[in-house]
């Protein structure tokens, strides 16, 4: 086993993922952090303090990582320990949370423990026990204490499903909407995040506050 330290960790990581071709395509990751090594026999690049990498199109923060790679040198998955923050730049889509794994031949994310999703773009967050963000279908599922805030909007429940595409926020497990001082309950609910409105389906069950305005007492 060959092990190597550094107080600066900087590694590049040059990988052949379509060697069958005559001009194969290379991946770059720049890999930084404070502390690291590498275990050879195990193909496993470890990474402590101030961790930076950009893998795919996230560019990664965190306490500590480990990248995996196969037998053939390219990446297999990452781990990713404590105050993790994925940003997507191009999506504008911010994800977080304190242990993450991500599988890079499918493209997801797995986020556990105190685990967020933000829309930047249209001003929604989602916090939950764990996410699921499927980059190539352009999916996220958080679950477990779902929450979803954006602008006059909070919304509960067991899980979510977000749709990037379509902008749809589905809300199920005992969902409820609370907006404008109304209340709402729901088999499932569909927030529009583009829109800022919402849809309720199924056993619907309101508390509608109707606020009487001034001019309207004063007539009566």
């Amino acid at each position: 086993m060959l092990k190597r330290k550094s107080k600066f960790l900087k590694i590049i990581v040059i990988l052949f993922i379509s060697a069958a071709s005559l001009n194969a395509k290379i991946d770059e990751l720049n890999l930084k952090s404070d502390h690291g090594s590498y275990n050879e026999a195990k193909k496993i690049f470890f990474a402590q303090g101030n961790a930076h990498i950009i893998i795919d199109n996230n560019e990664i923060f965190c306490d500590e990582m480990e990248i995996h790679l196969t037998k053939d040198d390219n990446v297999e998955k990452a781990i990713f320990k404590r105050n993790i923050r994925i940003f997507q730049e191009k999506e504008k889509i911010q994800i977080g949370g304190e242990y993450a794994e991500y599988y890079k031949k499918d493209k997801q994310f797995v986020i556990r423990d105190n685990a967020f999703y933000a829309d930047v773009e249209e001003e929604v967050a989602v916090f939950g026990d764990s996410i699921y963000n499927y980059d190539k279908e352009k999916i996220a599922i958080v679950q477990g204490n779902a929450r979803i805030y954006q602008k006059d909007i909070y919304a509960k429940g067991a899980s979510v499903k977000y749709t990037r595409k379509d902008k749809l926020m589905e809300i199920s497990g005992f969902p409820t909407v609370e907006n404008q001082g109304s209340t709402y309950n729901a088999k499932k609910i569909i927030v529009n995040v583009e829109a800022n409105t919402f849809y309720l389906e199924g056993g619907i069950d309101a508390i509608i506050l109707n606020e009487e305005k001034e001019e309207d007492k004063k007539a009566d």
